[in-house]
């Protein structure tokens, strides 16, 4: 009885080390953007909060108001007039890493990642997909993405401003 209840306890452990994931987080990324139409729009929030499981599971979430603008007049029409931060105050991506096999979180190097999944920005989630890369260095991933954002597709009102910006996001995980 004894064998059977160590045989028993030996596969059990055996079974949650193989199914267990090993899941990276961040509170300090970074998202920058640039309007596409007019490069004195820009600005960069520098509290992200990710995580990365390394079966392919990514998200992120921002708080609006932490954008920085070198203008505080256009820190206040993008929170106001814009995003509506007051209403809406959270962007926010959650999906898969659609290649996740070719990326050996083991290993030191750089890796292409296709990411697809659904970002919700004032008020309206839209499923993407997003071209990037992430460096493992250390055992330590560092995502980069770019994210080309059309502000009518979240029912932003960009007239008189801009009508597209891209996002670069980066987050260097623990």
């Amino acid at each position: 009885m004894k064998k059977v209840f160590s045989l028993l306890v030996l596969f059990t452990c055996f079974a949650i080390a193989t199914s267990a994931q090993k899941t990276f987080g961040t509170r300090n990324g970074k998202i920058s953007f640039l309007a596409t139409d007019d490069a004195d729009v820009k600005a960069v929030n520098n509290e992200v909060t990710s995580r990365l499981a390394d079966n392919g599971t990514i998200s992120f979430s921002l708080l609006l108001k932490s954008f920085r603008f070198q203008l505080a007049e256009m820190q206040e029409h993008f929170n106001d007039k814009y995003v509506e931060s007051t209403k809406f105050p959270r962007a926010d991506f959650k999906g898969t890493i659609t290649n996740i096999k070719d990326i050996n979180f083991t290993k030191d190097g750089v890796y292409k990642a296709t990411a697809k999944g659904d970002l919700t920005l004032h008020g309206v989630t839209k499923n993407i997909t997003v071209e990037g890369s992430i460096t493992i260095k250390n055992g330590k991933p560092t995502v980069t993405a770019k994210f080309p954002i059309v502000m009518k597709d979240f029912n932003i009102d960009g007239t008189g401003v801009t009508s597209k910006v891209n996002a670069d996001i980066s987050c260097l995980y623990q």
